[in-house]
């Protein structure tokens, strides 16, 4: 860890994200398992990448494909699960590069 002394509480985090990404499973999933709050895990992933502890996940070559939208009645809505956990729920007449981009800030926040 290039000499940074962690807490007690950090290092608690550092073994459930290490072990969550070891499992290949999603943070959700493991936090539900495991009887964490998953706000709290995606705050200590983001903390211990801060502190230099975790490295940034490797560019994996996935990328957002276009899509194509059609007309939706207003009330409609958007939902799109992500692997990594994360849901986005959407009105219906959402701008396709808005929620391209929405799609993409989501995607990294794992």
């Amino acid at each position: 860890m290039g000499g940074i002394t962690l807490s007690d509480k950090q290092r608690g985090w550092l073994q459930h994200v290490e072990a969550c990404t070891a499992a290949g499973g999603s943070m959700k999933f493991y936090a539900e398992r495991h009887g964490l709050n998953l706000a709290s895990f995606y705050f200590w992933k983001g903390q211990l990448r801060k502190l230099g502890v975790l490295r940034a996940p490797p560019d994996d070559g996935i990328a957002i494909e276009p899509v194509h939208v059609r007309a939706v009645p207003q009330d409609a809505s958007v939902r799109i699960a992500l692997a990594n956990g994360i849901a986005i729920e959407a009105p219906g007449e959402i701008d396709a590069d808005a929620l391209g981009r929405l799609i993409k800030v989501a995607q990294q926040a794992s």
